[in-house]
């Protein structure tokens, strides 16, 4: 009976890790003057991620990348035509979905960010 009872609570708790884990994996991508973090970028083909930008600065800013997010699949959140998150200041939001292979340009494109180094690249391996 000791036998059975250890087997059945070894079952249970080898389970509950599993049951435990985030089906999405989750990217913070903090936006600020004049830059992003993490940069580079690296992300995983096939495997769905949220990724939640927040803009840290007190000017608008954006995440411009559309060949990466005209090439993702996106599960929920909102990406304009153009391939671009927008932030206001101090603005958060989260986009969930699943990259495709491959090695994608991001910038900001407001007036004279790029220049001023916010750019960065998007690995997909």
């Amino acid at each position: 009976m000791k036998a059975l009872i250890a087997t059945a609570a070894a079952l249970l708790l080898s389970a509950a890790p599993a049951a435990s884990q985030p089906k999405t994996n989750v990217l913070p991508v903090r936006l600020y003057s004049y830059g992003y973090v993490p940069a580079p970028l690296s992300l995983h083909a096939g495997v769905e991620v949220t990724m939640v930008f927040t803009n840290g600065a007190g000017k608008g800013h954006e995440f411009k990348a559309p060949e990466f997010f005209h090439a993702a699949r996106i599960v929920s959140g909102e990406v304009s035509e153009e391939g671009s998150v927008e932030l206001a200041p101090h603005q958060s939001m989260s986009i969930t979905l699943v990259p495709a292979r491959g090695t994608y340009p991001v910038h900001c494109g407001h007036f004279m960010h790029s220049e001023m180094g916010m750019k960065s690249t998007i690995y997909v391996q």
